[in-house]
């Protein structure tokens, strides 16, 4: 039935026939409103009612071929109650109220977006605000609020959980809270059960590392051919390089997966896909650049140190995040994009993937490995953008099926599979976020002192006090330091120097590889690509002091202690 009022507005009040999905509704709502001449459309799946609100007089037969089309038969309401006529309310300019939702489920600003999306497509929701840190959603109304059952329908694809409505309050009953905090404490693992799974990462970590299998023992010191350069990606993969570039896929992997938790097997691969994809690229054109330009983006140790950190941290509160473990206060330090630019981005791609892991991806090249810096030390020796492009690009196509078959098992495993792989995962990533935070304080010059009591440095050593140091030979005009490096490190790699006294520092390389291949001591001013055999570095310590010197990707390092 139609009704007019003196603003020359009408009503069309229907009813819908039989069952109707919250979709089918969804997408009349949407059909209706891009018609000419309509001011707002309400449709109520429980009431199983219509109202439309239109410029112009309109018949129920014109719109009933567009409800047919999304599943929907409507058809005349029984009676229209008196107050039917265009009020202020039905404009909108009702006194606004309000109702906050818990939610759970919620760990990031792409969860905020999401619900904000979906809330604000609800009938009668003018507004909506979203804090994941708290678990809360703002949602201002008219009318009638929202009930639960709609709002849960409305986010359930993405695997969140409505708790309850908070009705003009900032309090819940007890009985909601502890079904609240009980649904939380069943996603996290018991104390014993954490150190139990730190306790069997850290032992197959260090496992491996005795076996020699996550040390660097190829030699890339000399020019070599794109298949070896292939080769070494492939080792690379199983070594430093899966440390940094494994622990970013996992976590960008882990974020589009709790997001998406109900996409197909293969759209789970689209994340991996981008990030390799992202890095192949990067690897090719900024390989190239490197060529051209020489050591302009050739990073010094200070800024791939605080590269290395800043990524470090990420990759820690991320680990925390997989195992529902990073406090609120923590995650607030995550990079994130304004909510309306988020609003925008969603807008314009309509729903397209998020481009996240691809950027993840090809940042990866300023957070190389060591093979990777080597043999971007060797491009830019070639002046030549193909042969540099190339040198580096066919390198990480090496890495990249170790990188696929990481993030094919972090998205295929699921039931009780995927739940622990998930949380091997998130061990994972925090043991290899705390590894990288002292890698990249070494880098820079400043290494974590307590990291000797780890596998990580096998190397043995001892800083002698005084001027008595058998590893130094003093002539009296110059004092002489000779030292091995192997894939095990430095040996030895801790000695004393005299305070302005000219100072050759003999390497002698055995079995070079990885990141090895570069000796960088910051706060002295070297940075040396080493070749096989004896290398010879000369220098004068001009201040007194605890130096460090390490391995290009700090896994490696060790003190030089300057007297007077």
């Amino acid at each position: 039935m139609i009704e007019n009022n003196k603003q020359n507005l009408f009503i069309l009040k229907c009813r819908l026939v039989g069952p109707s999905e919250y979709q089918q509704a969804l997408r009349l709502k949407s059909e209706l409103e891009n018609l000419a001449d309509i001011e707002r459309v309400d449709i109520s799946t429980g009431k199983q009612l219509v109202r439309i609100i239109s410029k112009r007089f309109m018949k129920l037969s014109e719109l009933e071929s567009m409800a047919e089309q999304c599943g929907i038969k409507l058809v005349p309401a029984s009676h229209i109650s008196a107050d039917s006529r265009v009020s202020s309310s039905d404009l909108g300019d009702e006194k606004k109220r309000f109702v906050q939702v818990n939610i759970e489920g919620m760990h990031c600003r792409s969860c905020e977006i999401t619900i904000e999306r979906k809330f604000r497509e609800l009938p009668g929701v003018d507004k909506v605000e979203v804090n994941a840190d708290k678990g809360l959603v703002h949602i201002v109304y008219s009318g009638e609020p929202p009930k639960v059952e709609s709002l849960q329908e409305a986010v359930s694809e993405y695997g969140y959980r409505v708790l309850g409505l908070l009705h003009n309050s900032s309090k819940i009953n007890k009985a909601k809270r502890d079904k609240d905090e009980e649904v939380v404490n069943n996603e996290r693992l018991s104390f014993w059960k954490l150190v139990s799974l730190f306790a069997i990462v850290f032992v197959a970590g260090s496992m491996l590392s005795r076996l020699g299998l996550l040390n660097a023992a190829v030699n890339i010191g000399t020019p070599t051919s794109f298949g070896a350069i292939f080769l070494i990606g492939l080792v690379a993969a199983s070594s430093s390089c899966l440390a940094v570039s494994g622990g970013l896929l996992l976590s960008s992997a882990a974020r589009f997966n709790e997001r998406y938790k109900s996409v197909s097997p293969i759209a789970r691969f689209r994340p991996v896909l981008l990030f390799v994809g992202g890095r192949l690229l990067s690897y090719f054109v900024l390989g190239g650049i490197i060529g051209l330009i020489g050591v302009a983006l050739s990073p010094s140790p200070l800024i791939t140190g605080v590269i290395t950190i800043m990524a470090a941290l990420y990759m820690f509160v991320m680990g925390l995040e997989m195992l529902h473990i990073a406090p609120r206060w923590m995650k607030s330090f995550l990079p994130r994009l304004p909510k309306w630019l988020s609003h925008r981005v969603v807008d314009a791609e309509a729903q397209t993937h998020p481009f996240v892991p691809f950027l993840l991806g090809a940042g990866t090249f300023f957070l190389p490995c060591g093979f990777t810096q080597s043999l971007q030390l060797y491009a830019l020796t070639t002046g030549s953008f193909w042969t540099s492009a190339m040198t580096l690009f066919i390198f990480a196509l090496g890495t990249a099926p170790a990188l696929l078959a990481l993030g094919w098992a972090s998205g295929s495993f699921k039931g009780r599979v995927g739940q622990w792989f998930f949380r091997f995962s998130g061990a994972t990533v925090i043991i290899l976020g705390l590894w990288n935070i002292q890698n990249g304080m070494a880098m820079t010059g400043y290494p974590i002192r307590l990291s000797h009591l780890f596998a990580f440095n096998s190397s043995a050593g001892a800083i002698v006090s005084d001027l008595e140091d058998a590893n130094v030979i003093f002539n009296g005009k110059q004092q002489t330091v000779k030292m091995a490096v192997s894939n095990q490190g430095y040996s030895p790699d801790r000695f004393t120097l005299r305070q302005g006294v000219p100072t050759r520092w003999e390497i002698q390389a055995n079995n070079l590889g990885g990141c090895l291949s570069v000796i960088q001591a910051p706060q002295l001013g070297i940075r040396e690509r080493l070749s096989p055999g004896q290398n010879v570095i000369e220098f004068t310590p001009k201040e007194t002091g605890t130096f460090a010197f390490s391995c290009s990707m700090g896994m490696y390092w060790g003190e030089i202690k300057v007297v007077s």
